[in-house]
C-alpha cells in the first residue's frame, strides 16, 4: 500500500540538540572501536592516550560553513547542513519513527561515509532493508529534498532531472543499476547485514520476485511557510502507480514553527557549540 504523510515537527531546543547530537556521531563513526587501541605500546611515549586521537577525529570529520561563520547565508546548492540534517530526518524517520515491524535497518549512512565532509554524497540518500518473515526481503531505496520553494509541488518534488519522482522512477526502470548500487552498497557491510542484502541482491538480478520487494522512499522537508499538504506530493502520489508493484513511502516532514532557514542555522549552530566543548 502507498504511503503519503504529513508530520510536523516543533522546532525545540530538545528537537536541536537531538540531531546535532546525532549528526556528530555519524559524522565521527569509525569502523574500529577506540577501546581497542592499545596505548600502551605505540601511544606510550606520546603523553596522549586515545581520547586525543578521538577528538581531534571529530573536530576534523565535522565540516566548517565559511559562509554562515562570515554571518552569509550559504547558496542552496552548497548548503551542506541543509542537506545533511534533510537525511537526517529522514534515516531516523525510517529507522525510528514508523510502528514497529514497518522500520528498516540503515546500516550504513551517506553522511559518515562520503568522500567529502563540506560536500554533498552521490546516489541514493539512504539504502536500507527489512525482513518479512523468513523467506522475504523488501528493500528501502530513499531520496530526501528539502525546498522551501512556494511553488507546490516544488521542483525538486517532480520536475527538475534530478527531482524524488524523476530519481525513484531510474530506480524502478532500471534493476541493472539497482543491483550495481545494492552491490557497491553490501561490500561495506558486516557480514549480518551482508547476509540478508545479498539475499535480495541475488533475488533481483534473477528475476525471483516472490523474494523481493522494494519501497520508494521520498521525504520532502518544508515548513510552515511553504508546505502545502494537498499539492507538495505531486505526481509522487497523482502517478503512484508508476512504482508498482513497488510501493511508494513518501514523508512530508515540515518545521511547524521556524522556516528551514532558521531551522538549519540553529542546527549549524548547535553542532559547532558541541564541537567546542
Amino acid at each position: 500500500m502507498h504511503k503519503h504523510l504529513k508530520i510536523d515537527i516543533p522546532v525545540i531546543d530538545s528537537f536541536i540538540n537531538k540531531f546535532a547530537e546525532m549528526y556528530l556521531k555519524q559524522r565521527a563513526q569509525t569502523q574500529f572501536d577506540f577501546r581497542s587501541i592499545n596505548e600502551q605500546v605505540l601511544y606510550q611515549n606520546l603523553g596522549f592516550g586515545t581520547d586525543a586521537l578521538k577528538q581531534i577525529i571529530t573536530k576534523n570529520t565535522i565540516p566548517i560553513d565559511k559562509k554562515r561563520e562570515q554571518g552569509l547565508e550559504p547558496k542552496v546548492l552548497n548548503d551542506i547542513y541543509r542537506s545533511d540534517l534533510g537525511e537526517l530526518l529522514m534515516t531516523y524517520y525510517f529507522e525510528e519513527k514508523l510502528p514497529d515491524g514497518e522500520r528498516f535497518v540503515i546500516p550504513i549512512k551517506n553522511i559518515t561515509f562520503r568522500e567529502r565532509a563540506e560536500l554533498p554524497g552521490r546516489g541514493l540518500d539512504a539504502i536500507g532493508y527489512r525482513k518479512i518473515g523468513d523467506t522475504q526481503v523488501e528493500i528501502l531505496l530513499s531520496e530526501a529534498k528539502v525546498s522551501a520553494d512556494k511553488k507546490s509541488p516544488p521542483p525538486v518534488v517532480d520536475s527538475t532531472n534530478d527531482s524524488i519522482y524523476n530519481t525513484q522512477l531510474n530506480h524502478k526502470n532500471g534493476t541493472p543499476i539497482v543491483v550495481q548500487r545494492l552491490s557497491d552498497y553490501a561490500r561495506r557491510l558486516n557480514a549480518k547485514d551482508a547476509e540478508i542484502l545479498g539475499f535480495a541482491i541475488i533475488s533481483i538480478e534473477h528475476q525471483l520476485t516472490d523474494n523481493y520487494s522494494i519501497t520508494y522512499g521520498c521525504t520532502l522537508v518544508r515548513d510552515h511557510t511553504c508546505v502545502n499538504e494537498s499539492s507538495d506530493f505531486g505526481k509522487i502520489k497523482t502517478n503512484q502507480s508508476d512504482f508498482e508493484p513497488g510501493k511508494v513511502h513518501f514523508s512530508i516532514l515540515s518545521f511547524s514553527d521556524k522556516t528551514i532557514k532558521d531551522t538549519v542555522d540553529l542546527f549549524y549552530a548547535k553542532v559547532q557549540e558541541l564541537i567546542a566543548d
